[in-house]
């Protein structure tokens, strides 16, 4: 399923960006140091990477946002930008695990058509392209 793949590139995408900060941090002072064009070669590209997950992580909250239904849409922003398990996720809501899973699985159905646009330069487009051929 498209949707699910799309929504698993945000695992971890918090974690992944606070990395990012860091390391972008560490190369401004080397470069602030050192003038040199290949530090701020590099620079440049650890800032693009950061640029490139915060627009991951902006794209995958508006999708989130776009479901009218509440518990779906802790469900998909606990689970994909919080890498949170299904037993904390139902008990985050006070549900069980296999309510969870069904609404996860509703709210994954209802997104399907609304990622082809955001997924087209990824891995998941290029699979999803072959297995409908």
């Amino acid at each position: 399923m498209l949707a699910k793949k799309v929504m698993r590139n945000g695992i971890g995408l918090n974690s992944r960006i606070r990395e990012q900060i860091a390391i972008y941090r560490d190369w401004k002072e080397l470069s602030a140091e050192f003038n040199d064009e290949e530090v701020q070669e590099i620079l440049t590209d650890v800032r693009a990477d950061l640029l490139e997950s915060i627009r991951m992580k902006r794209n995958l909250e508006e999708i989130i946002m776009d479901n009218d239904n509440a518990d779906q849409r802790e469900i998909l922003r606990l689970r994909y930008l919080y890498a949170a398990t299904w037993a904390a996720i139902a008990d985050e809501l006070n549900d069980t695990v296999e309510w969870i899973k069904e609404q996860h699985k509703k709210a994954l159905k209802k997104i399907h058509v609304e990622v082809t646009d955001f997924c087209e330069d990824c891995d998941c487009y290029a699979e999803e392209s072959t297995e409908t051929m």
